[in-house]
């Protein structure tokens, strides 16, 4: 699996954004300082994308989300049904989670 760090494009008519037609698995862990977003692609494709994409390791990945999490805190639902800051520790085990899921 290629983990990608990709933006949405502006289509031809001006209105409205779209996802790039590179990506199949997107839409993951959008990130409001620079408006990416993750996905997660085969290892080998038939088809284009751009050298321009950032392409990350798990460990990059991770330290991404630690760094989005450090601006402004993920949370998850309590027990109560309130929500709460994720842990460092927790972060990093969505990360795995999902990595595993999209394997």
């Amino acid at each position: 699996m290629q983990i990608l760090e990709y933006k949405l494009h502006a289509p031809m008519n001006g209105h409205g954004m779209s996802t790039p037609t590179f990506i199949t698995n997107g839409g993951q862990f959008y990130n409001n300082a620079d408006h990416t977003m993750i996905a997660a692609e085969p290892d080998t494709t038939e088809y284009y994308i751009p050298d321009s994409v950032t392409v990350y390791t798990v460990a990059e990945l991770k330290t991404r989300m630690l760094t989005m999490h450090g601006v402004e805190a993920l949370q998850k639902m309590a027990d109560d049904g309130s929500m709460e800051d994720m842990t460092d520790a927790e972060v990093e085990t969505m990360v795995d989670d999902w990595v595993t899921a999209n394997s």
